[in-house]
């Protein structure tokens, strides 16, 4: 991989770290993912991902940790309660690191580290995500702001997405679940530095997309208003 995706790929966790700050109005998640993300580098170091055989294939390690936390989030009350108070505006700008994800991957598979269908040049059409993050943050600070049903069409459409180009990617691994991709399969992720894709990218515009639906939709029950005060 050249030096320039080397620096994109930096961007988008720097960038992914910031606006998890302002979403949240604290250091504490970004901390919590950047730990993640150190613990994760040391797994991969140790070779732990690179078995093929395994079932269930270690691999799944890179997202389940993670995915576990983002559950528990919307299943206790404090943590339904927090998700109320996130920024709608930052949960939206973070999306745009989406962006240089894309153009990283796109060079990983002229390099021959993914199969195409996880680049824009295959079925993964993700960059779109990014692309219009950055007009729907624009018009979230304008004057007249989208409509409650544009946002949720918006975030699902991410979403879905999203899911597209991971289940792609969960396929695509040299793994005892490897159904893709055979003759270039998905080594990229499980290498450092490009394992905090999955390990912290990956989870951080989920966590964006599920919080800002769970405040566009969901009515707080009477109770958790009155403790929220």
């Amino acid at each position: 991989m050249t030096a320039s995706a080397y620096i994109l790929f930096g961007l988008s966790l720097a960038w992914c770290l910031l606006w998890t700050a302002r979403a949240t109005r604290s250091w504490v998640m970004p901390t919590v993912l950047a730990t993640i993300g150190a613990i994760q580098w040391g797994v991969a170091d140790s070779g732990f991902y690179l078995d093929g055989l395994a079932f269930p294939p270690p691999q799944l390690a890179l997202l389940a940790p993670v995915l576990i936390g983002l559950g528990l989030i919307f299943l206790v009350p404090a943590g339904r309660r927090w998700v109320h108070k996130l920024d709608l505006t930052a949960l939206t700008a973070l999306h745009i690191l989406r962006v240089p994800v894309e153009l990283v991957l796109h060079e990983a598979f002229l390099k021959g580290l993914v199969p195409r269908s996880m680049t824009y040049s295959g079925h993964n059409f993700d960059i779109l995500t990014g692309l219009s993050a950055a007009f729907m943050t624009a018009w979230l600070v304008s004057r007249r702001k989208p409509g409650k049903w544009v946002l949720v069409a918006w975030n699902m459409l991410g979403i879905l997405l999203l899911a597209i180009v991971v289940v792609t990617a969960v396929f695509s691994i040299p793994s005892s679940v490897q159904r893709w991709a055979f003759e270039q399969p998905n080594i990229l992720v499980v290498s450092a530095p490009w394992l905090l894709l999955p390990a912290v990218l990956v989870p951080a515009v989920l966590w964006a997309h599920l919080a800002a639906l769970f405040k566009l939709l969901a009515k707080p029950r009477p109770a958790e208003v009155l403790m929220a005060r």
